[in-house]
């Protein structure tokens, strides 16, 4: 199979789309979604404005697209750890290493609680939002998940693998907002113990 070459133009354009979002975490991390200028976007990844709108259709779009990429780019690097295991444990593993990991992104929650809010408000942004989430785990994953965490626990009180894995990074995600604000938990290793707590509870590991 014939593999197509980027010409000069197409590496460009995603030279500077990526340049675009780079900067618009920076600006929306700083400023919130409301407070972010375009401009201050585009001067921040040394484009011109002009350079947003020929690549995004509005500061939405841009916000939304951002969202996107940290998504699946997260959604990568858990693939990529999950690969590297051959057994349960060690998926396990793989994937707890991974959840600490993310515990150390300040970043990324505040992101996505700008997002949260503003899809909230926006009956469009929220749809997308949600389709963003049901293409990447609904309930027809629970086998999938099973055989790679292991089946879960029984019971009334049990918790399935999909919704232990749909609630682990809500919750880190709040322990890392607070982490900013409480000076009890700045502590990261009072952060990883927290999160490896989280962490054993929604997904039933036993104690070690």
């Amino acid at each position: 199979m014939t593999v197509k070459t980027a010409n000069k133009h197409e590496l460009r354009t995603r030279e500077t789309r990526a340049l675009l979002l780079q900067a618009a975490e920076t600006i929306f991390v700083r400023d919130g979604y409301e407070g972010a200028e375009l401009g201050e976007i585009a001067a921040l990844a040394g484009r011109t404005k002009g350079a947003i709108y020929a690549q995004f259709k509005s500061k939405e779009d841009i916000f939304l697209a951002l969202i996107e990429e940290r998504t699946h780019c997260y959604r990568a690097q858990m693939e990529k750890l999950l690969a590297e295991s051959t057994t349960v444990d060690g998926n396990i593993a793989a994937l707890r290493n991974f959840y600490l990991q993310l515990a150390e992104d300040q970043a990324w929650p505040l992101l996505l609680l700008e997002f949260k809010l503003f899809a909230m408000r926006h009956p469009e942004s929220k749809k997308r939002l949600q389709r963003l989430y049901a293409g990447m785990l609904s309930q027809n994953d629970e086998k999938r998940l099973a055989d790679i965490l292991g089946a879960a626990a029984k019971g009334k009180d049990a918790i399935s693998r999909v919704i232990a894995i749909q609630s682990l990074q809500p919750m880190i995600s709040a322990l890392v907002l607070e982490a900013q604000l409480e000076n009890n938990l700045s502590d990261r290793n009072v952060i990883k113990k927290v999160v490896n707590r989280i962490f054993d509870a929604l997904l039933e590991v036993p104690p070690r």
